[in-house]
């Protein structure tokens, strides 16, 4: 059976009295393709910083690799890409190839190689070649979305967590970066959680679905959502065919 890498149990976080999240409970296995929907003000956000440790639950356990996120045992194995680049600081005099390497620093990689290979892919995927010596600061916003998204895949980490990494990208970098997840979740069984407003295309790359609402309204397969009464009557049978991508 593949691994946990992330277990919810009763999951609630509540901020100034507000329920953010009300008894969430899943698990996502190594190999798993989540794409992570719902509206906005759902907790979308809050569940991958509870993941990450960034939140602390109001009641009930998240794990991650098997032990409670905040203690980051497996740091190393996690590449994250935030929905907002505020810990980001585009005036700092760093290189796109010195902020990609960034990604390979305290990884079971340093040390071991240089990392040069990984960076040269992952600056070739996402068309920054010509980028590569252009201080980040004088890039554009896309271009910073661009850099900031190969300092999480440089490592090729064992689970990536992108909160809405495509918003920036034009159609054909968008088609390279959804290639090279789809190249990391087969070929090194990466887990990933795509968190994505785009619920009519994420069946296009995502092998489940997690519909999140303050709690889980829908978590399995497209197959299951798509032959699901309870999702044709939540989002009607045309939408749902749809969304599913499979039929």
């Amino acid at each position: 059976m593949p691994l946990t890498i992330v277990e919810a149990r009763d999951l609630s976080v509540a901020f100034d009295g507000r329920q953010v999240l009300s008894g969430v409970n899943f698990s996502i296995r190594q190999g798993d393709y989540i794409g992570l929907v719902g509206p906005n003000g759902s907790g979308k956000s809050t569940l991958i910083k509870c993941m990450l440790g960034l939140i602390r639950s109001s009641h009930g356990a998240i794990s991650l690799f098997g032990s409670a996120p905040v203690e980051m045992k497996n740091r190393e194995r996690i590449g994250y890409l935030p929905q907002r680049m505020d810990f980001f600081n585009p005036r700092f005099p760093t290189t796109v190839t010195e902020v990609i390497s960034q990604g390979l620093i305290a990884t079971r990689r340093a040390g071991k190689s240089s990392g040069r290979e990984e960076i040269e892919k992952v600056i070739e995927l996402l068309d920054l070649l010509g980028l590569r010596n252009r201080l980040i600061g004088e890039l554009s916003g896309g271009q910073q979305q661009r850099v900031i998204i190969a300092r999480a895949l440089v490592n090729e980490p064992d689970f990536l967590i992108l909160d809405e990494p495509t918003s920036a990208l034009d159609p054909e970098v968008r088609e390279s970066f959804f290639e090279l997840l789809h190249e990391l979740n087969e070929k090194k069984r990466a887990t990933i959680v795509l968190v994505t407003h785009d619920i009519g295309g994420v069946g296009q790359y995502a092998t489940k679905l997690m519909y999140l609402d303050k709690k889980v309204i829908f978590f399995g397969g497209f197959d299951e959502f798509c032959h699901s009464e309870n999702m044709a009557s939540f989002f009607g049978s045309a939408s749902q065919h749809i969304i599913c991508h499979k039929h």
